[in-house]
């Protein structure tokens, strides 16, 4: 749509028109973003291979099933894309299972206009890592004045954790080695007052810092 030859190539995949419009035409005003085409979650694979976007945007508010059997089978139709999903909630279990099924980033549906793209130009530009994308105004809303609160990158590993993931993946996923990994462990744990990965992430949960319903990862 006139972005040129080196503006990011975008699909938008969303089963309801007006919130796929909405998209389209947010994106389609950005310099240096092409959006390529759009539809509904059953063209997404047939959209990817014959148009190769650099990124598919995927709304997660199909049934949960749907979307991540749709990650899976764009993540293997068309492998050199970027598979982006908006969600309503961060729960880990369900975000961990879009990241095994292929997906490199979700964005939360509260996210602002410039969280979107700077996710967007951060999975086009870094191959092969997960990106976690916070919203400013959920982040600013659990902060508060309680000193014991997790910072933004240790909340980022304990969703991680929380999803299963171990340190190596965590570490990967966030661009720092695992012995950085290891250390914000160490100060989630001295904040939360606990000892173990299963504590931890039950103590993030009972605060509201993640939700992962009733069950959580093996301690490690």
């Amino acid at each position: 749509m006139g972005a040129g030859t080196d503006a990011i190539s975008i699909v938008v995949i969303d089963d309801q028109q007006l919130s796929r419009q909405g998209m389209v035409e947010l994106l389609s005003a950005e310099p240096g973003i092409d959006v390529v085409g759009d539809g509904v979650l059953g063209q997404a694979e047939a959209l990817a291979v014959r148009l190769r976007p650099d990124i598919v945007l995927l709304d997660g508010e199909v049934g949960d099933g749907h979307v991540v059997n749709g990650v899976g089978g764009l993540a293997r139709a068309a492998p050199a894309a970027k598979l982006v999903t908006v969600i309503e909630h961060d729960d880990p279990r369900f975000v961990g299972t879009l990241i095994s099924a292929g997906a490199h980033a979700y964005v939360l549906r509260n996210a602002t206009r410039d969280e979107l793209l700077v996710t967007l130009r951060a999975v086009h530009r870094d191959s092969g890592h997960v990106v976690v994308s916070v919203s400013r105004a959920q982040w600013q809303g659990m902060n508060g004045t309680n000193e014991r609160i997790l910072s933004h990158r240790e909340r980022e590993v304990i969703i991680l954790v929380a999803a299963g993931m171990k340190n190596a993946e965590i570490a990967s996923s966030l661009f720092i080695s695992e012995g950085t990994v290891k250390r914000h462990l160490t100060n989630v744990y001295n904040k939360l007052g606990v000892a173990s990965r299963m504590a931890a992430v039950k103590k993030a949960a009972a605060l509201g810092i993640v939700s992962f319903g009733d069950s959580a990862p093996p301690d490690r």
